[in-house]
């Protein structure tokens, strides 16, 4: 029998809520504001990957078409606090939505007592606007964000640390839960569980060739099928 779920580490974009392209119209712009370059993100992948990766790749993109903009953590710090200003414009705006099932989800995981914390590429500060705009950033107590690495897997190592801190689960009490391949790439290097959701950009048959061990087409499915015991 499987251990039970002590600790869940959620992914945001596309797992909890959906921005929209609230996300990528604020980078732009703040892009934008600070070098005068416009669209910069536009073709740079973004699902699964951390802020910061997103951006190193905008700079490559732009470094490779002659465009060269400073890479130095002066820049990031300047880049991150536009983009939390405009992120705070747009992020209120009509469009986003919260996942099916995340509220019945995160109801159900408190009554059971499971420590609850996210697993997310995006800036701190970023998650926090995004969550509070549904009133669900005070759910979660801790967490692992993409502020000053580019690697997934170290965004959730943090998550899974500051978890087993929270309340000694193990690396077999906890799970993962994402909507990319990246989020269940991560899961297993940390040795987690993941529970797999086709409601962000992967759709359902996409997910599961990278074999999660759970997979339903959203978090209302997976409550209704029993995933939590």
């Amino acid at each position: 029998m499987p251990a039970r779920i002590r600790c869940a580490l959620f992914d945001i974009d596309g797992t909890l809520v959906s921005m929209r392209g609230a996300g990528a119209r604020a980078m732009d712009r703040a892009f934008e504001r600070l070098t005068g370059i416009p669209r910069a993100f536009a073709g740079v992948p973004m699902a699964g990957r951390t802020d910061r990766a997103i951006t190193e790749s905008a700079l490559e993109k732009l470094a490779a078409a002659g465009r060269d903009v400073p890479r130095d953590e002066a820049f990031h710090r300047a880049f991150t606090a536009q983009y939390l200003d405009e992120l705070a414009r747009e992020a209120p705006k009509p469009g986003p939505t919260v996942c099916p099932g995340v509220l019945a989800t995160l109801d159900e995981l408190e009554r059971r007592g499971v420590a609850l914390g996210l697993g997310t590429g995006n800036y701190a500060g970023a998650a926090r606007l995004k969550l509070e705009r549904f009133g669900l950033w005070s759910r979660f107590s801790f967490g692992g964000f993409g502020d000053d690495t580019c690697d997934r897997v170290e965004v959730i190592g943090r998550g899974a640390r500051d978890g087993r801190a929270s309340c000694g689960a193990t690396a077999e009490e906890l799970v993962v839960i994402g909507d990319t391949p990246a989020d269940i790439a991560a899961a297993r290097a940390v040795g987690a569980r993941v529970l797999a959701v086709a409601t962000g950009p992967y759709a359902r048959e996409a997910l599961a060739e990278h074999r999660p061990d759970a997979l339903h087409a959203t978090l209302l499915e997976a409550l209704s099928a029993g995933f939590w015991g």
